[in-house]
């Protein structure tokens, strides 16, 4: 029983990446801001939140942390040829 409810949460999240794999309105900025961190690095002037910078102001904190334990997987899903679609799935899991 107690392996079973250790499995629950996992496959929940993982049913919920299947189901809606895009993001919610309330993830976009982590979201764009791990893509921009990790396609764009430190090329700050190509960063989407130059453009549109939001009413709120908001830090790159966490998707700094989302980015650098997405990193990995970003560089395996390139050597894959996978598709963006996989780094943004990683970047969910990990947010």
């Amino acid at each position: 029983m107690e392996a079973l409810c250790t499995l629950v949460i996992p496959l929940a999240v993982l049913t919920h990446l299947w189901v809606a794999p895009y993001t919610k309105v309330e993830e976009s900025f982590n979201v764009q801001a791990v893509h921009d961190l990790l396609y764009h690095g430190f090329d700050l002037e190509r960063y989407d939140h130059q453009e549109f910078p939001g009413v709120v102001p908001r830090t790159f904190l966490g998707a700094l942390a989302t980015a650098v334990t997405a990193a990995p997987f970003k560089y395996a899903t390139e050597a894959l040829a996978l598709p963006k679609l996989a780094n943004l799935a990683t970047a969910r899991l990990v947010l």
